[in-house]
């Protein structure tokens, strides 16, 4: 590709992840050198059993605790920023990797959002990245400048949704 473009899929609506995975299984089906990254989230999933078993290894930037931020106490929540930010600087030397094909950054945006990562130092790490390079980063909410960079923006939004009445996560559908 000589040019690769910037995608962000954001919402509030299921099925991010999804998209991120997808791209995963086109671009390996078209022998694209593929890096992934997955920021927030630890838990294992059968799309991350898969994906490894086809030679995607998703480096997972949360290793401490199964908790979510809003369950951390204050010290928690300095162990998962240092974390996320070692996965965020692995993240930009990625962006300059010039044998890489495609990056996809889940829940990266959730970083952002909770204050982990610099929205002005994503978007210039962006906007600095090798001219070919197709990235795609993922989260509820994007914000203006990055929206500006972007080249693509899909927004996922819930019209309904059975976990609202009680349904738990299911193994092979949720995750």
């Amino acid at each position: 590709m000589e040019k690769g473009y910037i995608h962000i899929y954001c919402g509030e609506g299921k099925g991010k992840t999804s998209i991120l995975n997808g791209m995963v299984l086109r671009a390996l089906g078209a022998g694209k050198k593929v890096e992934y990254v997955r920021f927030l989230k630890n838990r294992p999933t059968s799309e991350n059993a898969i994906l490894e078993k086809l030679g995607v290894h998703i480096k997972s930037f949360y290793h401490f605790s199964t908790k979510f931020v809003w369950e951390m106490d204050p010290k928690e929540v300095e162990t998962f920023k240092k974390e996320t930010l070692e996965g965020y600087e692995y993240f930009k030397q990625q962006l300059k990797n010039e044998k890489l094909d495609i990056l996809l950054a889940d829940e990266i945006l959730g970083a952002v959002q909770n204050g982990f990562i610099d929205q002005k130092d994503l978007v210039e790490a962006l906007k600095n990245k090798s001219q070919h390079l197709e990235v795609a980063l993922s989260g509820r909410y994007s914000f203006a400048e990055l929206n500006q960079v972007a080249n693509l923006i899909s927004e996922i939004k819930p019209i309904k949704h059975y976990l609202d009445e009680g349904v738990i996560a299911r193994e092979g559908i949720e995750f």
